[in-house]
């Protein structure tokens, strides 16, 4: 549809200053209209600096692997032979049908794909994009390389088996700027509808440094995926410290923020490898008390 295309058209002439500038000014409006002085302190101004600097890795290491990564899934698409919709599945006005369901449907995988990502093995990946303890728009582009890439690939897939690409980026634009809104300093919850469309406070309390709320609240847009699978967490307006810390994690340090999945995931296999040898030692151990005397 020519809406698309000319929509598609203006978000290429998007680039990455552009979306800073967003962000920032979300900032002044929350210093300046909500009163929230902590918006341009101390501790904001060092983890959006913090921020930036992931950020940049995070495209450096893009124009080395990102083109691979995407081309060798969707070679794996093609190989699987998934029988994907008909072409013109979606002509005429089912387009809008289906950039609803497209909506719902990548929320479902975001859902779940999160999920994987607060187990003991996907959180390193995912570690990183919790590590800010000032949550505000910047906070959007806190996300590692390694989870950038599964979350992608999991989109690549669904668009391709419903014939949407056209929607590609008009869905990630669409999902970045409700990313910068539901990380901002708002108790907003959108009242009847908060099963519907996601929050600042719904989020918020996702990011806390609190036991009680890891692990909920992990749908992108949708609620109510959250409601379905037992994961939602309302228990009102969030005044919990924000971040990682508990953890032990840094928020300041952009190296130990980058690195991170790459060490826990080293100390992780070499708890494995030292349960299977203790495993193993246990083993020969009961086989050789269970020989006859002298043998």
């Amino acid at each position: 549809m020519e809406i698309f295309d000319a929509l598609n058209d203006f978000i290429r002439t998007l680039r990455e200053p552009a979306f800073y500038l967003i962000c920032t000014v979300f900032s002044v409006v929350l210093y300046v209209v909500f009163q929230k002085k902590d918006e341009l302190g101390r501790n904001a101004i060092q983890n959006t600096a913090a921020t930036f600097i992931v950020h940049v890795i995070n495209m450096t290491a893009s124009l080395f692997f990102h083109a691979e990564i995407n081309a060798i899934a969707q070679r794996t698409y093609q190989s699987l032979n998934i029988p994907t919709l008909p072409v013109n599945f979606w002509s005429g006005s089912a387009v809008w049908i289906g950039f609803l369901l497209v909506i719902l449907g990548r929320d479902f995988c975001d859902y779940f794909l999160h999920r994987v990502m607060h187990t003991r093995w996907g959180w390193p990946a995912h570690a990183a994009h919790h590590t800010d303890t000032h949550v505000n728009g910047f906070t959007t582009f806190r996300v590692h390389f390694l989870e950038t890439t599964a979350m992608q690939i999991t989109y690549l897939f669904l668009l391709t088996w419903m014939q949407l690409p056209q929607l590609i980026p008009i869905l990630a634009l669409l999902r970045l700027m409700h990313n910068f809104y539901v990380h901002l300093d708002l108790d907003w919850t959108h009242g009847r509808f908060k099963y519907l469309i996601a929050s600042p406070a719904f989020h918020r309390w996702h990011h806390a440094d609190v036991p009680e709320a890891q692990g909920k609240n992990l749908a992108t847009m949708v609620p109510l995926f959250d409601v379905v699978f037992g994961t939602y967490y309302d228990p009102g307006p969030c005044r919990a410290p924000m971040g990682a810390r508990a953890s032990g994690l840094s928020d300041t340090n952009p190296i130990l923020i980058w690195i991170y999945p790459f060490q826990q995931w080293a100390r992780l296999l070499r708890s494995v490898a030292k349960r299977i040898a203790r495993r193993l030692d246990a083993r020969r151990s009961a086989s050789q008390q269970a020989l006859p005397p002298g043998e």
